[in-house]
């Protein structure tokens, strides 16, 4: 509340002040109307000048270039001005006979004026030369100021004893029209500019009009219709003034920086919208990560149950062919056991050891295919390999430590856990030399989480080739079947400082996300 009787007060001062200044100007034409035309003028002259030096020195802080044109214009109207200053009859300054000269170069500032305020608003967030403008400017009003004082050539716009010519007073109209026309085209593009700088332009373009129409009607250049148009010329002046450099100065965001202003909020609605997009894109990620991990999940359930199919096809139909045919032989040498000699006896004995050997590969091969421990649950099948890895590698010891139940884990988990756990096992007892490994399977950050750690001497992960050596899979196949099955794999090893794998597998049922590693 306390603000706004502030900015009331002000505003108030300042309309009472200038009532005063403009009674102060009438009371000095009572003395000498050429102090009051020139007091007149030389305020017009001023706020020109003002409003170009302050569009000239904002050139590199605004990209609201209409403001040099209209800065631009302004200086030049505001110079022609001078010139119907200094030729203004009784002030004998320019050698000039009458009225005439300064009235035509009156006329020529208008039009200056009139159509710069045309133009302005067709040039709202246009890129513009303003060296450009300021050489047509200076062109065209140097072009005016010869017609005027030098040539001669300008049409005649006051007669004395007679008054305004038809081409002034025609002419006072046609700048009317084209402010009116000046006024309406601003107000279609209001949007481009700030409220309070719309606002006073128009009124200021208002002013103007009803100045130019007393600058019909009068006979003498000392007339009353002749101040009432420069009274309305101060008045008129002074809005454009509080319009653009008043108002530009004091409210940068909405005259000066009103483009950055805007800027900004286009940015916010950008950053909005890209949030938004990012959210979108990021459902949709996750969305398809979880079709993959399902497909996934899916490819590795097909795995298993071709590698199941394929194992019990072997049990069922060459390992027991194998068995028939073994028993057959045996039966065979032991009932022709006295008739045999002994190197047919060899050769049957030979015989039974060839499918003995048979059998066992091909137990080996459905072993790697499907373990029959897999059936049993995880826990079995680990105990089983490391039972199996004690045999070969009695000096390495194991620990287990198993928290899992086997509920827990899918078909496609608890595979993929026998593959890496059998590749790692191969890996530790064939290159690291260690004297322990940890093999542990917990339930951790709301997942499962799966670690084979040795003692070993360790490598270089970034370093180590991707070894097949032995039939394994080597580390990339390691990883690639950890994710295959929606899990996330990781490796640390240095040299001589062990070998740690850890693969960890999101709880699907808790909603849960992948452990971290470390």
């Amino acid at each position: 509340m306390k603000k706004y009787y502030e900015i009331n007060s002000g505003h108030l001062f300042s309309w009472c002040f200038g009532l005063l200044l403009l009674f102060g100007l009438v009371l000095s034409s009572m003395h000498s109307y050429l102090l009051f035309h020139s007091l007149a003028e030389v305020f017009s002259m001023l706020v020109s000048f003002s409003i170009f030096l302050f569009a000239w020195n904002t050139l590199g802080f605004t990209r609201e270039r209409y403001l040099i044109v209209l800065g631009i214009a302004y200086l030049f109207a505001g110079c022609l001005d001078l010139s119907h200053m200094l030729a203004y009859k009784g002030m004998a300054v320019i050698a000039v006979d009458g009225a005439n000269h300064a009235t035509q170069a009156w006329i020529a500032a208008r039009y200056v004026e009139s159509l710069s305020l045309l133009a302005v608003p067709f040039l709202f967030k246009r890129r513009i030369d303003h060296r450009m403008v300021f050489a047509i400017y200076f062109t065209v009003s140097g072009a005016l100021f010869l017609m005027i004082f030098a040539f001669k050539v300008f049409p005649d716009c006051y007669v004395g004893g007679t008054g305004l010519t038809p081409f002034k007073i025609i002419s006072e109209y046609i700048i009317c029209v084209i402010l009116i026309a000046a006024g309406i085209a601003l107000y279609f593009r209001r949007d481009a500019v700030d409220g309070i700088m719309f606002k006073l332009l128009l009124a200021s373009i208002g002013f103007t009009v009803a100045s130019e129409i007393a600058f019909t009607s009068y006979i003498s250049v000392y007339g009353p219709a002749n101040m009432i148009g420069h009274l309305f010329k101060i008045i008129s002046s002074y809005l454009v003034y509080r319009a653009i450099v008043v108002h530009g100065l004091r409210a940068p965001y909405k005259s000066m920086f009103r483009e950055l202003s805007a800027s900004k909020s286009e940015l916010e609605r950008y950053s909005h919208s890209l949030e938004s997009c990012v959210a979108e894109r990021t459902r949709e990620l996750e969305e398809s990560n979880r079709e993959l991990r399902y497909l996934s999940g899916q490819l590795v359930t097909a795995e298993q149950k071709e590698r199941r199919r394929i194992a019990r096809d072997l049990h069922d139909s060459i390992s027991q062919s194998l068995s028939a045919i073994k028993l057959s032989v045996e039966n065979i040498s032991s009932n022709l056991s006295g008739r045999l000699d002994s190197k047919d006896k060899a050769a049957l004995e030979k015989i039974v050891s060839m499918c003995k050997e048979a059998i066992q590969e091909v137990r080996r091969i459905i072993m790697n295919l499907r373990p029959p421990a897999l059936d049993s649950g995880i826990n079995a099948t680990i105990d089983s390999l490391c039972r199996e890895f004690n045999s070969f590698y009695p000096d390495i010891r194991i620990r287990k430590k198993l928290e899992v139940r086997d509920d827990r884990l899918p078909e496609e988990v608890k595979a993929t856990i026998f593959r890496l756990l059998q590749e790692a096992l191969n890996n530790i007892g064939r290159h690291s030399g260690a004297g322990s490994v940890n093999v542990f399977l917990s339930e951790a950050n709301r997942g499962i989480r799966f670690e084979v750690i040795d003692d070993g001497k360790g490598f270089d992960p970034k370093t180590m080739p991707d070894s097949k050596e032995g039939g394994g899979f080597g580390l990339a196949g390691m990883q690639e079947r950890a994710e295959l099955s929606g899990g996330a794999f990781y490796i640390r090893s240095r040299r001589g400082a062990g070998t740690s794998i850890v693969v960890t597998w999101p709880d699907d049922k808790a909603g849960g996300r992948f452990a971290s590693a470390g």
